[in-house]
């Protein structure tokens, strides 16, 4: 968006600026995103900003807003600021207008839900041996990366981290000192590390996935979740098993297990907490599928025919 500021400068009725604040007059929002729902609910109450979605190849715009469409164009580019001017009856004369893109996405989407999964996913990445506490509300948290194990002071349940991932407020993160020491062992509750990262993943916000996760890729698996101590759905352990051997996108998966959108990305943020998911770009693939196609090779008789062209295809013999 910044690059794209640069190229319409003195092209458009008003000038703009890159805003990395929620109050501005544009908003390029992915669709469906933590951002888009934020910006609409702020335009509703407030008049601004305005919201267009950015669809990409295989996205759809929601009903309620406008769209432009990836790749963008600088004639698109420039048509949605001058628009933006007339539906917001702006006065062009005045000096500078603010556009706030889609990279906020993620800032915005960390008051909608991934407040918990931040904490724990930047607990998980430093240093394993260091002991945090994460306190929201009434519920403190120890997180021992290196015992792969967490102790509450409350018993959490599936019901309470869902409540706990989707509330909104601040969570508070500290990491403990050589001085500070636990509560006793008879006030915690003990559980699996895996266990709270798998439920913080598939029972929070499930209208989007994680803000780290890219929105245009396929994703994998790895390794097999722990069905056995996480617990599973049928739906789940046939997915799984078909995302061990190739990579899909959301939309796909919904068709292969039978499941609603919402579904498959709280099994994909569950998956991804826990390190068990891969992605693919699609923009790779779709260089893969541009390029020429093979001549197709006449069959042969013979009943050493197909062993010596797997042979010729693996030395390259005869490439051009």
């Amino acid at each position: 968006m910044k690059s794209m500021l640069q190229l319409v400068e003195g092209k458009t009725a008003a000038s703009w600026t890159y805003s990395e604040e929620a109050a501005a007059d544009l908003a390029i929002c992915e669709p469906d995103s933590a951002l888009a729902r934020a910006v609409m609910r702020q335009a509703i109450q407030r008049g601004r900003p305005r919201c267009v979605s950015l669809v990409r190849q295989g996205a759809t715009a929601p009903e309620d807003t406008q769209a432009v469409y990836a790749p963008l164009r600088v004639s698109d580019f420039i048509s949605m600021l001058d628009a933006t001017l007339a539906a917001q009856d702006i006065d062009t004369s005045l000096t500078t207008q603010e556009l706030v893109a889609a990279s906020r996405a993620e800032a915005v989407a960390q008051n909608e839900g991934f407040l918990l999964a931040h904490a724990l996913r930047d607990i998980v990445a430093k240093d394993p041996q260091r002991t945090h506490v994460i306190t929201r509300g009434d519920v403190s948290i120890y997180v021992q990366p290196a015992q792969a194990t967490v102790l509450a002071t409350k018993d959490l349940s599936p019901e309470l981290i869902a409540e706990l991932a989707q509330a909104s407020g601040a969570v508070e993160v500290r990491e403990l000192g050589s001085n500070d020491s636990l509560p006793a062992e008879s006030e915690l509750r003990r559980h699996s590390l895996q266990y709270l990262l798998w439920n913080c993943g598939q029972l929070g916000i499930t209208t989007d996935l994680l803000p780290w996760l890219p929105r245009m890729a396929r994703f994998r698996l790895q390794r097999w979740p722990d069905f056995g101590r996480l617990g599973h759905k049928t739906w789940q352990v046939r997915l799984t098993s078909i995302l061990m051997n190739n990579a899909y996108t959301p939309q796909q998966m919904t068709n292969l297990a039978a499941q609603p959108i919402a579904n498959i990305r709280g099994f994909l943020n569950a998956c991804a907490l826990c390190g068990l998911l891969t992605h693919e770009s699609l923009a790779v693939e779709a260089e893969v599928e541009a390029a020429p196609a093979v001549a197709p090779v006449t069959k042969s008789t013979s009943r050493w025919s197909g062993l010596l062209r797997s042979i010729r295809n693996a030395l390259h013999i005869g490439d051009q």
